[in-house]
């Protein structure tokens, strides 16, 4: 979501009863989502928050979410799961791709009455600080090794810039919920042991995947003096990115524009996120 989309739904918000606002920018129809009051002592309220990989892509089809302009994946993910076990109330799904860590922060006041009453809350930010599409564009077949040097070496200048913008987005969230907050990472995207691949060396491959840790460990980081715990998919993911021989990475070759490139899989939202996150709920 566009900073400046988040600022137009803050006017909408204004002085006004946030309910009313959250009518008016068209979040959480009756139809489509519960009341952000609980309806029952023991059932867990749940918001997910977050970029692309929160959002699905890479499962199912695309599908408008209910923040107006942000898309979704249809499929079934760690969110699907988490919503349909035994009093798990998903009360709304205000996940975005290509949302930024300041983008998820600027949104905050729009889904606030949920989140005053959640009892749980995740989220993946980040990597669309960190521009990981760009990343892998420059480091494939399709650049150049100068290319990939200077993109690597860009990336590991602005991971403390990331995290230091994803504490800040999780200090907010932290003072808008009561509930745990689970900041899950994102996976390795390459794997390496094949060889080089059509699409990357392994040589680049493993830079990237040694950049996409750092990025996970800023993460974690930025989780510190707060309420929010961090999750590692990494183990999940093992053996499982794009080159194995069983991948959990979606990359459609025919069409490099395909939005869920570079994003999990059906089966890897539910064998390494959702197997992740299931352990600590």
């Amino acid at each position: 979501m566009a900073r400046n989309r988040a600022r137009q739904f803050l006017v909408l918000l204004g002085t006004g009863a946030a309910a009313l606002a959250l009518t008016l920018t068209g979040i959480a129809p009756a139809t489509a989502y519960h009341s952000p009051h609980r309806t029952h002592s023991r059932t867990i309220d749940y918001v997910n928050l977050g970029d692309s990989y929160s959002a699905g892509f890479g499962s199912g089809t695309l599908i408008t979410g209910p923040v107006p302009d942000c898309l979704q994946g249809s499929g079934p993910t760690h969110v699907t799961m988490l919503d349909a076990r035994h009093r798990v109330n998903l009360t709304v799904n205000a996940a975005c791709a290509g949302a930024t860590t300041t983008d998820i922060a600027d949104s905050l006041p729009l889904v606030a009455p949920y989140l005053a009453t959640a009892e749980l809350v995740t989220l993946t930010l980040g990597a669309n600080d960190l521009d990981i599409k760009g990343l892998v564009l420059a480091c494939s077949t399709m650049g150049t090794d100068a290319a990939c040097d200077t993109a690597l070496r860009l990336g590991r200048q602005a991971i403390p810039a990331v995290g230091a913008s994803a504490h800040a987005t999780l200090r907010k969230v932290d003072r808008a919920t009561r509930g745990k907050i689970l900041v899950l990472g994102y996976p390795r995207l390459f794997t390496t042991s094949n060889g080089d691949q059509a699409l990357i060396s392994a040589k680049h491959a493993k830079a990237l995947n040694k950049l996409g840790d750092a990025l996970n460990r800023s993460i974690k980081k930025a989780t510190k003096h707060t309420d929010a715990k961090f999750i590692s998919v990494t183990g999940a993911f093992n053996n499982h990115g794009l080159g194995a021989n069983r991948p959990w990475i979606y990359f459609n070759v025919g069409n490099l524009e395909d939005p869920f490139n570079l994003h999990p899989t059906t089966t890897g939202y539910l064998h390494g996120y959702y197997a992740a996150l299931r352990g600590r709920i």
